[in-house]
């Protein structure tokens, strides 16, 4: 088993037209111009809300297709779905439609790395997604590749379960949930059940 790494998900990212698409229409110009055309899907559905630092958007681009590809869930990149919206501006309507999408998920991965503290959208997206669904799990992503999948969180972050992944022959990838020390589950079940 081993945590996610950020430089291999960051060259899924590069070698994704839709991901490098959606990179290069984050100018503000386009933004404007988008937000005119826009039309908001409010009854979409999403399996993960990928909470993530802005600075890590390239590699949460990659998880987010590694996501889809390995796993077929789909997952919400505010960047990649609501294109028009402006992470750098807290308007009462982007905090509204990221609330909307929270609320279309079935769970929370917030993705940690060493940007995240640096966020200040994801403490405020954890908290909301706790308190409307309670299914929040830790993503950490690691700078280095390692078969590791120990995790310890720091401060609040330690309150709750983290993800990691690991491949089986038999199985294909698989990915876990780490609810206490030396007690994990399948992500469907934690999902379902926990």
């Amino acid at each position: 088993m081993a945590l996610f790494n950020k430089r291999y998900l960051e060259k899924i990212a590069e070698a994704d037209y839709k991901i490098q698409e959606s990179l290069a229409q984050e100018s503000a110009s386009y933004r404007k111009v988008l937000g005119s055309y826009s039309v908001l899907n409010k009854n979409q559905k999403f399996d993960i809300f990928l909470s993530h630092s802005s600075i890590d958007k390239i590699a949460v681009g990659g998880l987010a297709k590694h996501l889809e590809k390995t796993y077929h869930l789909s997952t919400y990149v505010d960047w990649i779905n609501d294109p028009q919206l402006d992470r750098s501006n807290v308007t009462k309507e982007t905090a509204e439609i990221i609330k909307m999408r929270m609320s279309n998920s079935s769970c929370l991965f917030y993705v940690t790395s060493l940007n995240a503290p640096k966020s200040k959208w994801m403490p405020w997206e954890l908290g909301i997604m706790d308190a409307l669904v309670g299914k929040v799990a830790i993503c950490p992503l690691s700078e280095e590749y390692s078969n590791s999948d120990s995790y310890n969180g720091q401060e609040y972050l330690g309150l709750y379960p983290y993800i990691s992944e690991s491949a089986s022959h038999y199985f294909g990838s698989l990915l876990w949930i780490h609810n206490k020390p030396n007690k994990k589950v399948l992500f469907p079940k934690w999902l379902k059940e926990y």
